[in-house]
């Protein structure tokens, strides 16, 4: 039924009170409809925004579903049922958004276009019609107030009142339309507004209802599963219960035992000893109580590592079973100990019973007699693909197992076969293609751009790959590395002061732990005073010399695998090493030292920071032959002169180890705070630089240049 105009045009054409009294009736009600309609407005936009907040943490919590289903990524069922659970709730999320489209499109756009449009035309026509209404009764004022003597005056003033009530009639007519329009369509409007609403709802639950109609059956399935998942784990956890029931049975020594084989590596614990002293065993700092090693015999090698930390952080205590042997141990007052003997140490090991020790002993000696075998079935297998070794030569070239590689890739090859080259001295980051040829450590290409914005003074930045490369370069390379240099410039880590940097970190935290490791030097190890730790006086200094081989007496790694190696300063439980390597040779005596100092005061620096001897392996195009050949006198274990303790500091270390030419200890002299122009009045004035190129060393006069 068509509703009824709210105010009438007869009546507006009279100005009638009764025109007046509806008409103040039609605009409070419309007063009131906008108030209304605001409000639904403001209501239902915040609707929209905690709809919105609500899709937020909806998406937030698909997102964690989904890294859960990462966690069980080995687990194929775990992982396809949540990837599907993420996928059905994204849908519904999507179906959500177009409904709050649908909401902000119906209502909000639609309430807003009614007031801004409909009401706004109604406000207008009122203000024309107040105007027009105040115009009509200041003629009928001036009208009424006109002398009847006055002709013209009468005239005039009819005239105008004729125009305004013609005025008036037409702003009245036009006012109460825009009303009685507005009347009518605010009906339909706010009818079809809300209808649009209800059908955007209607959508959004039948979509979600066909949806889930669809994954009703994967759901009964995955409900299945879960069931049978559940039954699964009652049985294992019955099965576990009786086994606890056959642990109580057995013998608890053969369940504990400490040596396991499988796949042809034999593992298990074992005690051992520090390099501190053969009185002390490994212990930890905390607890004090005895600490366990994991041993392996794999490889033709004896490894150990501890029980914590990565997996990957392994000791190698004998490189080659063929060079060791085993017996039992009868000179200690420890029960069940075994000694692994090679030429050039002893290892003194203990098992957890006497079984374990005759199979641990066992078990090496078959390992020492599998190493001899492998050993000859590799030289059978060469000779069988290689019997004639001088048509082999010529093919050699020709071999599709050896192809040519370019001098950058044989570079690189041979720099990432120093220890830890194959890895960012900095940052850590795999396959570094970058180095800093003072420092003698690789780097990525993000650490490189931090280390050459320091300047050449800091870090001579070179390509390995991309440069041209001078053979005393490479020498310095091959002598240093990154493993040396972190146990130099990384001795002291303190994360409160630099942060330290890893492969995906940002610059900021790349620059500021490169500043504070170079520039600053803030977590390099500090020159011994004149007592150790334990409050010994030390009397005497030297630094090892770095002895000049030739290539066919180089015999491998000379340095202890079983050392708890520091940095180039000999203090603590090192101490003992470097001065039992120096009295062995009788270096130190009393008109040698000057000072009266016994091998048991003295600090000999560079003793255990060497790298693995790398000439063989590394090949060094140079005219230049200084460093090759023995040095007349000089034996395995030579040092410089004896110093007085009072006479360390950073520059006379550099000097010496100049001298010496280790650059090891030239370096850590130099990360100390050494000036590299430090002149040694003593000796008529001479330079670290003088005194490397005096003792014809090519590699220390690079790092001083």
């Amino acid at each position: 039924m068509p509703s009824k105009p709210s105010v009438d045009f007869k009546e507006c054409l009279k100005d009638s009170p009764v025109f007046r009294s509806s008409l103040d009736s039609a605009e409070q009600d419309i007063e009131h409809l906008e108030a209304k309609l605001e409000r639904l407005v403001k209501v239902c936009n915040i609707m929209i925004e905690t709809g919105k907040t609500f899709k937020k943490a909806s998406s937030d919590f698909i997102v964690g579903v989904r890294d859960l289903a990462s966690y069980f990524k080995t687990d194929d069922l775990l992982n396809n049922c949540l990837s599907k659970f993420a996928h059905e709730m994204t849908e519904m999320l999507k179906y959500f958004t177009i409904l709050l489209d649908q909401a902000n499109r119906s209502v909000c756009q639609n309430i807003q276009k009614l007031i801004k449009t409909d009401i706004k035309k109604v406000k207008d026509s009122r203000k024309d019609f107040e105007k027009i209404s105040d115009d009509l009764d200041s003629a009928l004022n001036r009208n009424s107030n006109v002398p009847r003597t006055k002709v013209q005056e009468c005239e005039e003033a009819k005239n105008i009142l004729t125009s305004k009530r013609s005025g008036f009639a037409h702003a009245s007519l036009d006012y109460v339309f825009q009303i009685n329009v507005l009347h009518s369509k605010k009906r339909f409007d706010v009818l079809e507004t809300m209808l649009s609403f209800m059908h955007a709802h209607s959508t959004y639950f039948h979509q979600g209802h066909d949806l889930f109609n669809e994954f009703d059956p994967e759901m009964k399935s995955i409900t299945g599963q879960v069931d049978e998942l559940r039954e699964k784990a009652k049985q294992e956890r019955r099965e576990m219960e009786e086994r606890h029931t056959l642990v109580q049975k057995k013998d608890l020594s053969q369940i504990t035992s400490s040596i396991h084989g499988e796949n042809g590596v034999i593992e298990g614990y074992l005690f051992k000893k520090t390099s501190k002293g053969f009185k002390s065993w490994v212990r930890s700092s905390n607890t004090r109580q005895l600490v366990r090693r994991w041993f392996a015999i794999q490889n033709n090698q004896l490894i150990y590592k501890k029980r914590s930390g990565s997996h990957n952080a392994l000791s190698i205590m004998e490189e080659d079973l063929r060079l060791c042997t085993v017996k039992p141990a009868y000179d200690t007052e420890r029960r069940f100990c075994f000694e692994v003997l090679s030429p050039t140490r002893s290892h003194l090991l203990q098992a957890d019973s006497d079984e374990d020790c005759k199979m641990w002993i066992t078990e090496i000696t078959s390992g020492i007699s599998r190493a001899f075998k492998d050993a000859e079935n590799q030289e059978l297998k060469q000779e069988e693909d290689d019997p004639s070794p001088q048509e082999n030569k010529t093919d050699e070239t020709e071999l599709p197992t050896t192809p040519k590689l370019s001098k950058a890739q044989i570079r690189l090859q041979q720099l990432f076969s120093i220890p830890g080259n194959d890895h960012c001295c900095d940052c850590g980051s795999k396959d570094p293609r970058w180095a800093s040829l003072n420092l003698g450590i690789t780097l990525c290409i993000e650490c490189s751009g931090i280390h050459r914005s320091f300047g050449v003074h800091l870090s001579k930045v070179r390509s390995i790959t991309l440069d041209a490369w001078e053979p005393e370069q490479l020498k310095v390379m091959a002598e240093l590395g990154n493993d040396i240099i972190n146990r130099i410039f990384e001795k002291n880590v303190d994360e409160t002061i630099a942060t330290r940097a890893t492969a995906e970190c940002k610059r900021s935290i790349r620059e500021s732990w490169i500043k504070a490791k170079y520039v600053q030097k803030a977590f390099v190890m500090k020159l011994p005073g004149p007592k150790t730790t334990a409050g010994k006086k030390i009397r005497g200094w030297s630094v090892k010399k770095k002895l000049r081989r030739s290539p066919e007496k180089v015999t491998g790694d000379q340095s202890d695998n079983d050392l708890d190696v520091t940095s180039g300063l000999m203090e603590g439980k090192n101490n003992s090493k470097a001065v039992m390597s120096v009295s062995t040779n009788n270096v130190l005596n009393d008109s040698d030292s000057g000072i009266g100092a016994s091998a048991t005061d003295v600090i000999v620096f560079g003793t255990d920071l060497e790298l693995p001897d790398l000439g063989r392996s590394i090949s060094i195009e140079s005219s230049d032959e200084s460093d090759t050949g023995l040095d007349e006198g000089e034996d395995s274990q030579s040092t410089t002169s004896w110093e007085d303790m009072s006479k360390l500091d950073p520059n006379m270390l550099l000097y010496k180890a100049a001298q010496a030419r280790n650059l090891t200890v030239m370096l850590e002299a130099l990360a100390n705070g050494a000036d590299p122009n430090w002149v040694n009045e003593e000796e008529e004035g001479r330079t670290p630089l003088m005194k490397a190129v005096e003792t014809g060393s090519d590699k220390a006069s690079n790092i001083l240049c």
